[in-house]
């Protein structure tokens, strides 16, 4: 029974870490999935001519920084606006539209940051059929200082987590072991050599971490195929593997190593301080 407890126990810390290696690994891709969503708008100029306007709007496409973009008309733009507010605003102004056509653009994951942005809308100013370029500083630069600061504390929350991860497995690994210190002890007495007497407990160790892998394994991907379906078409899990064989070479090696410290420490202790293990 103590054995599949702390086999369970090794399996349950090793799925913790992975999922908040996952977190950290993705850290990155959830802060350009935010900052791709927030889109930069560009007020066309009405007063230039349409072939102008279409050879803008062409280019802009075929632009490296340009994910997404989305042409509304000013008469789309009135009726969206007439049904925000609930009334028809152009019979105040004589049936005249004073809206413009606009162009909204999603930006790529390399261009989010601020001074590309800044350099993009430079560049933009310079077409004619273009008359402003309208984007949320703010939120962009309030985005940017909170992502840093989940990102910092996710960092600090991953290694804590490793840290305990080393230290649960290694006491799970002495607490196993301490049971069978007077046998370790009078195996030494009788002669038998160090690999002779530690090498049955590092293949026991080999074979339960093999199994606390196998087990946290399947519970982070099942949890991470959940995660995927829910997200499917909003964001892309990735670094899932590199997870995977991170936490089988941690959680196989601190496993064995751990056993093969707490050997030696019961073979290297005074008889009279074994009873108080």
């Amino acid at each position: 029974m103590s054995y599949w407890t702390s086999t369970l126990c090794i399996s349950l810390v090793l799925y913790m870490a992975g999922l908040f290696l996952m977190l950290l690994f993705n850290t990155q891709h959830i802060t350009d999935m935010f900052r791709s969503n927030i889109k930069m708008t560009i007020t066309l100029n009405d007063k230039r001519q349409l072939g102008e306007i279409e050879n803008f709007r062409k280019t802009l496409d075929a632009s490296d920084f340009v994910r997404e973009t989305k042409y509304i008309s000013k008469d789309a733009a009135a009726e969206e606006l007439k049904k925000e507010l609930g009334e028809d605003f152009c019979e105040i102004l004589d049936n005249k539209n004073p809206l413009f056509s606009q162009i909204e653009v999603n930006l790529t994951d390399t261009y989010t940051n601020m001074d590309s942005i800044k350099s993009i809308e430079k560049e933009l100013k310079k077409y004619p059929a273009v008359d402003e370029v309208y984007y949320p500083k703010d939120i962009w630069n309030n985005a940017t200082t909170v992502i840093t600061k989940i990102a910092s504390i996710v960092l600090v929350l991953t290694l804590i987590l490793l840290i305990i991860t080393v230290i649960l497995i290694n006491n799970t690994a002495r607490l196993k072991l301490s049971g069978d210190r007077f046998d370790i002890r009078t195996a030494k007495l009788i002669g038998a050599s160090f690999w002779r007497i530690s090498k049955p407990y590092i293949q026991k160790a080999l074979l339960q971490s093999v199994v606390a892998v196998f087990l946290s394994v399947i519970g982070l991907t099942l949890t991470i195929r959940f995660l995927e379906n829910i997200l499917h078409g909003v964001f892309m899990i990735s670094a899932f593997y590199p997870t995977l064989i991170t936490m089988c070479v941690a959680g196989i090696f601190i496993t064995v190593v751990s056993t093969f410290m707490a050997v030696r420490k019961f073979l290297n202790t005074k008889e009279e301080d074994l009873y108080y293990y």
